[in-house]
């Protein structure tokens, strides 16, 4: 583990954001906060600034909160924080929020509704600054937490597997929070999460068999259930997909037995290999592009991936073997994708059974299909497949998601 150590003492040095950078983030901050004030609003510190777990990246960003004390005082927000001289726009999220850009800071004042019961809750949003207040009371608790929490988040980002959105299917900075808090570092978080279905951190439920029973069910499908220290009947990792889950402990797996800051290093995605790769394998390649006029951000991205996963599982459907795929959406209103396809020009059609009541069915059959032949049992047909009559049979799906898309074979 002394390899392991080293690595990460270096990465922790790389990655954490020079005192005086912080210190002009937060002064940023205050002016925000003091312009938000004579609007007669009060807003708070939240995310990754308030519990001293900033890392480095091109662009820092900061949540503040404004707590309001009905859901009735919404409108009322919304109508004060458009008076602010700030050249910002409101983004649809669980709630909407107000987003701007000032001395290279991007902010989103974020509205929430005070409860008195967690239950009460109407938003996921209202649990922001809870959520803030018990990380904080953990880092208070255990200093070098703050510490390993940035390695956890450095790691994920880096291995595409940090951040809620749907389109992701990762982790939010919340549920590593927790893990990190609840393991107690970084490492051994990424040794022991695989080896619990079921994470009760402050051990709310007698035992899993009630956590099973209570929880809504719907709650209950991701790879890992992580019960919030701040609310018992919500699942931290609800949104975390097993595609997801399954790439962090591979890269988990894979730094734990030869540690390297190149896990902590986000590898840009290189066509040309790709394609090299695909031509290697005889395999056809092909590049997708997308674009939806939905708003930047989840929705847009999560629209054009649900189109992208719609192309696998027809692909998959028709005998198609997609070698390797890859989407990529940074921001906007479009997005790319990449497929390495082992084509099957012919099909095999099963139809109905070659049996006295199913003669009109076959006839039916053979209307549609043309040319058939019967094989053990049953009445057949070939079909050729090809990408372009394949692609043109999705222009009427990809209209009804209101996503465009365009395809071009490079191999």
């Amino acid at each position: 583990m002394a390899k392991a150590q080293e690595v990460l003492i270096n990465v922790l040095e790389k990655i954490s954001l020079d005192p005086k950078e912080e210190k002009r983030i937060n002064e940023v901050a205050k002016k925000v906060i003091s312009k938000i004030k004579k609007l007669g609003l009060k807003s708070e510190i939240g995310g990754s600034l308030a519990k001293k777990t900033l890392i480095k990246k091109p662009k820092q960003d900061v949540d503040l909160f404004v707590q309001l004390k009905d859901k009735k005082d919404l409108d009322k927000f919304y109508s004060k924080i458009k008076t602010l001289d700030l050249e910002g726009q409101f983004l649809h999220g669980s709630r909407d929020y107000y987003t701007f850009n000032t001395e290279g800071v991007q902010f989103e004042i974020i509205p929430i509704v005070k409860f008195k019961k967690p239950e009460l809750a109407e938003n996921v949003t209202d649990f922001s600054l809870t959520h803030v207040n018990f990380i904080k009371k953990e880092i208070n608790k255990n200093k070098k937490l703050a510490n390993e929490i940035k390695l956890a988040k450095a790691f994920c980002h880096a291995q595409n597997v940090y951040g809620a959105e749907s389109y992701i299917g990762g982790f939010s900075g919340y549920a590593l929070e927790v893990l990190v808090c609840h393991y107690g570092s970084f490492p051994n978080l990424l040794k022991n999460v695989s080896k619990e279905k079921i994470i009760d951190p402050k051990k709310q439920f007698k035992n899993k068999n009630d956590i099973m029973r209570e929880l809504n069910q719907s709650k209950l499908t991701s790879p890992i259930i992580l019960i919030d220290p701040t609310y018992k009947y919500r699942n931290v990792c609800a949104g975390l997909s097993q595609d997801t889950f399954d790439e962090f402990l591979k890269s988990a797996e894979e730094f734990l037995a030869k540690p390297s800051e190149e896990f902590f290093i986000k590898k840009e995605f290189n066509s040309e290999k790709f394609f090299e790769k695909a031509k290697k394998q005889n395999n056809t390649a092909i590049k997708l592009s997308f674009a939806t006029e939905k708003q930047e951000g989840d929705i847009a991205g999560t629209k054009m991936k649900k189109l992208f996963k719609f192309f696998l599982e027809e692909l998959e459907r028709k005998e198609q073997n997609v070698v390797e795929s890859e989407f990529i959406y940074e921001k906007g209103q479009n997005s790319v994708a990449y497929l390495s396809i082992k084509i099957k020009p012919e099909l095999e059609i099963q139809g109905p059974k070659n049996i006295s009541e199913m003669k009109e069915a076959i006839e039916k059959f053979k209307k549609v299909r043309g040319k058939i032949y019967f094989s053990k049992g049953f009445a057949m047909a070939k079909e050729k497949f090809n990408l372009e009559d394949f692609f043109k049979k999705q222009t009427e799906t990809a209209l009804s998601m209101k996503v465009g898309f365009d395809w071009e074979q490079i191999i």
